[in-house]
């Protein structure tokens, strides 16, 4: 049996009965923070250029571009909104996908669920088996296939979005296998391009690419039904999978939506740049430090970091989220990493200063399994000659310290807000506490409306 068939069976096998229970709570706290996010990036200008081509090439307009008036085809808003929803790398990402699974999942299911007029539990329901089929071809696959320069956001992300998308589509055995092979030759997307606008577009071209594979199978393409595991197919051009059995035959029995979790962000830059924040904020505060006092900042990191953190003097405000150096400067300088601390404009003085301080080292002393991939050490030393460390430690938000409902419902209303009146963001928090249970999901989309780039206001 090839892979694309496993695939196809586990997609159409799987009902919400069979769920743990506690995966829908985790699609609503999904839901809960992609949405916030991708309301936030829909004024970012990687989501704005993506905006002018869905208005340019026009579309049937069946489904919301969140945050705007502007509606669009299922390809389209989903290409929309996951760029949105990537904008300021702020959403959630899982350890065995070694990337981002909501935005470009939901941005996917829900374009789709709007076109063809489905409900709350058959949106739950695509995610969490995208979610799934993302999770296990990631843990056969990674950490070679994402240290050989592949972002798994797009590249695997795009195979996870044909799931949700085949699932709310409700295609057959045959159809959904052929949407697989299809996705096959749509994955892509390369690290060299964090740190600029391509890296969000990542998350909107494997929603798109997802739901395009699903359509065009649905109308009769044909795709190989090897174009996954074949002598030349996917697994074989993206560097191969020993343990890809073992993965695909624990779809269904090992949840990994459960396993590995999802590692929501309190900050709004790369991963990888978290648990040095984390300690940073922590020292700062613990021994009330100036940031004159800091004469120079050591961060001991694994040794993939250096292979994402790849601007130690960024210019843009998407390099500076790729940046170790600034991430660290910032966090010293103003005792906080906020939306506002990321902006195109020249670093303020004291960040500038504290970045020349920083360096990030590799210690081969760190952890080195694919969870704590992430974990980093810090040391600072100071101009009185006193020397503060930061044991090894993970970031607020992974799997093992999730954030707080009432943390994650803050963060939701902080980014929301940004396009919503705040009573109605607070209206939408509480719909997504009962996201399964939505009759109709336009009812939860018709009220992720905004007036973010209006035709009229365009130059």
């Amino acid at each position: 049996m090839t892979a694309s068939t496993r695939l196809a069976e586990f997609t159409l096998s799987t009902r919400l009965a069979d769920c743990p229970p506690q995966a829908l709570v985790a699609v609503r706290r999904a839901a809960l923070d992609t949405i916030g996010v991708t309301l936030a990036g829909a004024s970012e200008p990687v989501a704005q250029i993506v905006r002018r081509l869905v208005r340019a090439e026009g579309s049937i307009p069946l489904c919301t571009v969140i945050g705007t008036r502007l509606r669009a085809g299922a390809t389209a808003a989903a290409l929309a909104n996951g760029a949105a929803g990537h904008a300021h790398d702020f959403d959630d990402t899982n350890f065995a996908l070694l990337g981002h699974p909501s935005v470009p999942l939901l941005a996917a299911a829900l374009a789709v669920a709007e076109a063809e007029t489905a409900d709350g539990a058959a949106v739950a329901l695509a995610y969490i088996t995208g979610f799934e089929v993302a999770a296990a071809i990631g843990a056969a696959v990674n950490p070679a296939h994402y240290e050989r320069g592949w972002h798994a956001t797009s590249s695997i992300g795009t195979l996870a979005c044909t799931a949700a998308a085949a699932k709310i589509l409700g295609l057959d055995l045959h159809t959904t296998r052929t949407a697989f092979g299809i996705a096959a030759s749509l994955a892509s997307g390369v690290k060299e391009n964090f740190g600029s606008m391509t890296k969000p577009f990542h998350a909107g071209h494997a929603a798109r690419n997802g739901v395009w594979a699903a359509m065009l199978a649905r109308e009769g393409l044909t795709a190989s039904a090897s174009a996954l595991d074949g002598p030349q197919g996917y697994l074989a051009a993206f560097g191969g999978a020993s343990s890809l059995d073992a993965a695909l035959q624990g779809l269904g029995q090992r949840w990994q939506l459960l396993e590995s979790g999802i590692a929501v962000k309190p900050y709004p830059s790369c991963a990888l740049t978290h648990s040095a924040i984390d300690a940073l904020l922590d020292l700062r505060e613990r021994h009330h430090l100036d940031p004159d006092q800091i004469s120079q900042v050591e961060v001991g990191v694994t040794r993939v970091v250096p292979t994402v953190l790849i601007h130690p003097r960024p210019v843009t405000a998407l390099e500076r989220k790729f940046s170790m150096e600034y991430c660290a400067a910032a966090a010293l300088a103003d005792g906080q990493v906020t939306l506002d601390s990321f902006d195109d404009g020249p670093p303020r003085p004291a960040v500038e200063k504290l970045m020349s301080s920083v360096s990030m080292v590799v210690d081969p002393a760190l952890p080195a399994r694919r969870e704590q991939h992430a974990w980093s050490r810090v040391t600072l030393r100071l101009s009185d000659g006193r020397t503060l460390e930061a044991a090894p430690r993970g970031a607020l938000g992974h799997p093992d310290q999730p954030l707080s409902d009432a943390a994650l419902r803050a963060k939701f209303l902080a980014c929301a807000t940004r396009v919503l009146p705040r009573e109605e963001a607070e209206a939408v928090a509480e719909q997504i506490d009962g996201f399964e249970d939505i009759p109709d999901i336009r009812a939860l989309t018709a009220r992720l409306v905004g007036a973010i780039d209006e035709p009229e206001r365009l130059a």
